[in-house]
């Protein structure tokens, strides 16, 4: 990430609440560029203002063209962690109060069948789709088996490292994910075959720091915005389109991971009181609600397949709906 200067009346301010935020542990990346963007912000428009009050604080919350309720919430959250530091400092500050916060747009899970699985592959396999970068013809087969068969989220992925794979022993290493869980990723047999010859075709001449796929060059990460441009033109091209309520992501392949792995266990009779535990590690959960999503969602889709399940541990599928996301 670029060092932003800090030039607005609050930049003093603002780098000892960064300070702050960073000597207790938090990685603070995206809201730090959020509050830099701020200060740009007030630098801009507020220059004559020296106290962070309702105009400023209420300028700042009111949506952008096109900005999702998500974005939104972001922005407003971290400049109230602001005002909330400024007051224990007994400065002047407004808070923007909660009702400015839009709720998240809930969003219920996509779970591929098999049949969506074959057609999205064939597509990306022998290359059906148009993509400006050439090497996506060599990135996006071994992306897209890691997202299905390893379960990682987008960022995990995009963020791998050479020196982060250990094809030697089948391993991926995550670190500083969601909720700062590092963990242990282990890769399929198959898998590892592919990601072999991936590694010799793009890494020859790469250094242990650079990242393990990428498009324009080795030093650089795939952009996100790119990789979801792609993947429309993949579903397209598999004909596969959202229907009225869900409009399937890549996210959602961390989603068929996880229901899979749960059916896989039901069918072999594991006992999940065992196996869950191991799922949510393995998935990077922090709470158990987290990864008990997916119980409810493989109970929604095979009810048949959790009857003895449930005669065994009892009414052990939440009531926590079907808007979970967890990215």
């Amino acid at each position: 990430m670029k060092n932003y200067i800090l030039k607005s009346n609050f930049k003093d301010d603002i780098q000892n609440f960064l300070n702050l935020k960073h000597s207790t542990g938090y990685k603070y990346t995206t809201s730090q560029i959020l509050i830099e963007q701020f200060d740009n912000f007030c630098y801009s428009k507020y220059q004559d203002k020296e106290i962070l009050n309702e105009e400023i604080a209420l300028d700042w919350a009111k949506p952008r063209q096109n900005e999702s309720a998500s974005s939104i919430q972001n922005r407003i959250v971290v400049i109230r962690e602001f005002a909330k530091y400024l007051i224990s400092l007994n400065k002047t500050a407004f808070i923007i109060p909660t009702t400015y916060i839009p709720k998240k747009n809930k969003y219920k899970s996509y779970i591929y069948s098999n049949n969506e699985l074959e057609k999205i592959f064939d597509v990306i396999d022998n290359k059906k789709f148009k993509c400006t970068y050439k090497n996506s013809y060599i990135v996006f087969p071994i992306l897209f088996r890691v997202f299905y068969g390893c379960g990682l989220r987008i960022s995990e992925a995009l963020n791998l490292k050479l020196k982060d794979v250990d094809l030697e022993n089948g391993i991926i290493s995550v670190y500083e994910s969601k909720n700062d869980n590092d963990r242990l990723v282990p890769i399929s047999e198959k898998l590892k075959t592919l990601m072999l010859e991936y590694t010799r075709k793009m890494h020859k001449d790469s250094d242990h720091t650079d990242y393990f796929f990428y498009l324009k060059n080795s030093k650089t990460p795939i952009i996100k915005s790119t990789l979801r441009f792609s993947f429309t033109r993949i579903m397209k091209f598999a004909c596969i389109e959202k229907n009225k309520t869900i409009n399937p992501r890549i996210h959602d392949f961390r989603h068929t991971f996880a229901v899979n792995c749960l059916k896989k266990f039901i069918k072999e009779n594991k006992d999940l009181t065992v196996y869950l535990p191991i799922l949510k590690t393995y998935m990077g959960h922090s709470k158990f609600i987290s990864t008990e999503y997916y119980l409810k969602l493989t109970n929604d889709m095979y009810p048949d397949i959790l009857d003895k399940f449930n005669s065994y541990i009892g009414n052990a599928i939440p009531e926590i709906g079907g808007d979970f996301d967890e990215k």
